[in-house]
C-alpha cells in the first residue's frame, strides 16, 4: 500500500510538472549536449601492523554525456570507473552509473531511471572534498550513491525542499529484480544564512526485518569556516534482524585563501550485538575514522591535497591503519 501511495503521489507531481512546462513561452529553445567528466589520482603510502605499501592509484574516474531536449527535459548518461578488491587484489571496474530522463521546470525535478542518491548529493556538497573520501553515510555503506528507480524533489521556495524516491534498493551496481523497493524520503533547510539543515528516511523490506534507515545533518558554510556533523542509523541492515548500527560524522575546512584551505574529519561507528553472541556483527569495521588535509587548487577544477587518514579499530585484536597520500581531482 504504501509503495503505491509513493508511485501515486510521484505521478501526481508529474503531472502537475507537465502541465506547467506546457506554459511556458520565451525565446526558441535549441537542443544540445555537452560531456563532462572527473577524475580522482593519488599516490599513497599505507601502514598497519608494521607492515608499509605503496602506490599510485586512480581511484575513479568518469565521463558522461548532458542532454537537453527542451527547457525542461533533458537526460544524462555516465559511466563510472572505480577500484574494487576481488580475490585480495585492486582491479579497475566499469560501471553504468547514471542513464536517467528528467524533468525541470525550476520547482519540480523528476527523475526516473538510474539516479544518483539527492541525499548523498548533499551531504557531498557540504563535505566539499570527495576526492579524499566519502561522506559516512556513503562510506558505511548505509546507503547507494546510485540506484535504479524514480525520485522527485520539490523545491519549496529558496530556502527548503523536500524530496521522495522509489528504488530497487541494491545499487548501481546490482540491478537484478527481486521484488523488494527502497521508499526514501528527505528535506533540506536553510532556516537562517549559512545554515543547512538536512533529515533523511527510508525503509525497504517486510515487517520484522524491515531496513530502516535514519540521517540528520547540520552545517555550516561561512565564506573563511565551514563545520558540520552528521548523525546516521539503519536497523537490519540488508533486512537482517537485529543488525542494527549506529554512527556520527563531524567536519571542518578553514580557508586560508582563495586557492588554499585546511579540512580535517572524524567519523564513528558502532554496530549491535546480535542473537547469543558476544561480539558486535560489524565489528572488522567498527572504529574511528579520521582525515586532515590541505586543500590547494591552482586553476578552477584542479586540486591538490596533501592529507593523513587513519582507522582505529574497536577490536582490541585489529591494529591502527593510517594512510599518507597526496590526492588529485581535475573536472572538465
Amino acid at each position: 500500500m504504501m509503495k503505491k501511495s509513493f508511485l501515486l503521489f510521484a505521478l501526481i507531481l508529474l503531472l502537475l510538472a507537465t502541465h506547467a512546462a506546457s506554459g511556458q513561452t520565451g525565446e526558441e529553445f535549441k537542443p544540445g549536449g555537452k560531456i563532462f567528466g572527473v577524475l580522482f589520482t593519488d599516490f599513497h603510502t599505507t601502514f598497519s601492523g608494521g607492515d608499509n605499501t605503496s602506490a599510485f592509484e586512480v581511484t575513479r574516474s568518469y565521463v558522461g554525456y548532458d542532454y537537453s531536449f527542451s527547457r525542461s527535459f533533458s537526460s544524462r548518461i555516465l559511466y563510472d570507473g572505480t577500484t574494487g578488491v576481488i580475490n585480495d587484489k585492486t582491479i579497475y571496474t566499469g560501471y553504468l552509473r547514471n542513464a536517467y530522463l528528467q524533468f525541470d521546470n525550476g520547482t519540480i525535478t523528476i527523475r526516473g531511471g538510474l539516479t544518483g542518491s539527492e541525499q548523498i548529493s548533499v551531504v557531498e556538497r557540504i563535505w566539499n572534498y570527495r576526492y579524499i573520501t566519502k561522506m559516512a553515510i556513503d562510506l558505511s555503506e548505509m546507503i547507494y550513491s546510485a540506484d535504479l528507480g524514480l525520485t522527485v524533489k520539490v523545491r519549496v521556495n529558496k530556502k527548503a525542499s523536500f524530496d521522495i524516491g522509489v528504488t530497487n534498493g541494491r545499487g548501481y551496481k546490482n540491478l537484478a529484480a527481486d521484488g523488494t523497493y527502497r521508499l526514501s524520503a528527505g528535506a533540506s533547510a536553510m532556516p537562517w544564512n549559512n545554515v543547512i539543515l538536512r533529515g533523511y528516511y527510508d525503509i525497504m523490506g517486510p515487517s520484522g526485518r524491515m531496513q530502516r534507515t535514519a540521517s540528520i545533518t547540520g552545517a555550516w558554510t561561512g565564506r573563511k569556516l565551514s563545520a558540520g556533523a552528521e548523525y546516521l542509523r539503519q536497523d537490519n541492515h540488508l533486512m537482517t534482524a537485529g543488525t542494527n548500527y549506529t554512527g556520527f560524522s563531524v567536519f571542518t575546512s578553514i580557508r586560508l585563501s582563495e586557492k588554499v584551505s585546511l579540512f580535517g574529519r572524524y567519523d564513528d561507528l558502532s554496530s549491535a550485538v546480535t542473537g547469543g553472541s558476544d561480539i558486535p556483527w560489524n565489528l572488522a569495521r567498527d572504529g574511528s575514522n579520521f582525515f586532515v588535509g590541505i586543500d590547494f587548487s591552482p586553476v578552477h577544477n584542479v586540486r591538490f591535497s596533501p592529507n593523513f587518514g587513519g582507522f582505529i579499530p574497536d577490536d582490541a585484536n585489529a591494529s591502527f591503519a593510517g594512510t599518507v597520500g597526496l590526492s588529485v581531482e581535475a573536472k572538465f
